[in-house]
Formats: structure tokens, sequence, C-alpha cells
């Protein structure tokens, strides 16, 4: 008996297309576009941490009586929490690092829906330190 069935698997692997790599010119200006919203949180960030030292500064300025008065509005004058400064400033790009990991096997549109989560999950944490500190 002989075997009729045999194929050649040479001519089937060629006849495959080659994976394509996802990462075009599409996905390199949604990256970059982003990366530009990302800069300005983290630009945010990095001007607290030059602002608050010289505020709080001015608070030693003031008399004991503005210093109560601010007090009773609600205005903290002791010095800067710089744990929350700082973890300010890095949120924005280890969370952009992490939508460029996440998004990488994406097509422009799931990394720019992976950007936009980050985005928006660095506006939160962003809100969150300014409201606890």
């Amino acid at each position: 008996m002989t075997d009729e069935t045999v194929t050649d698997t040479s001519e089937t692997a060629d006849a495959r297309p080659a994976a394509r790599s996802r990462f075009g010119w599409p996905s390199a200006v949604v990256a970059l576009a982003f990366a530009v919203l990302y800069g300005y949180d983290l630009w945010e960030a990095i001007t607290n941490a030059i602002e608050l030292p010289r505020q709080f500064a001015q608070y030693e300025s003031l008399s004991p009586e503005q210093q109560l008065a601010l007090v009773q509005l609600g205005y903290s004058i002791t010095e800067p929490q710089w744990t929350l400064i700082i973890a300010n400033m890095l949120i924005p790009p280890v969370v952009y690092l992490f939508a460029i990991v996440l998004g990488r096997s994406r097509g422009a549109f799931g990394r720019a829906v992976f950007f936009a989560a980050g985005l928006a999950l660095v506006a939160v944490l962003s809100l969150d330190i300014i409201a606890i500190a």
C-alpha cells in the first residue's frame, strides 16, 4: 500500500503570509499625541514640586493671626508632603509605559483606548493626591 495523501509541507509554509507587526505610523501618531497629554500632566506635577515649597515659605512670613485665619479657612500651612509630590511626578510616565506595554500587540485604535484609559487613571490619581495634600 502506498500513502497518496502525503503533502509537501514546504509549499504550505511558504504560502502563509508573514506575521505583520502592528506598530506603524498610525500607532506612532497615537503614541505621540498621548505623549503630549501625559507630558502636560507631568509638567503640572513638576510645577507643583517647584511652587509648593515657595508657597509654604510664604506662609511662614505671615503673622500668627493670619496663619490662624488660613487654618480656619481649611488651608494647611505645614511642610509640603514630599512623598505625595514625588508620587504625583512618577504617575504619568509610569502609566504611559504601562499603556505602551499593554497596547503593544493592538492596532492604533486599541492603543488609543489603552492610552485614554491610562490618561483617565492619571487624572483620577492626580486629583486624589491634590485632595489628600
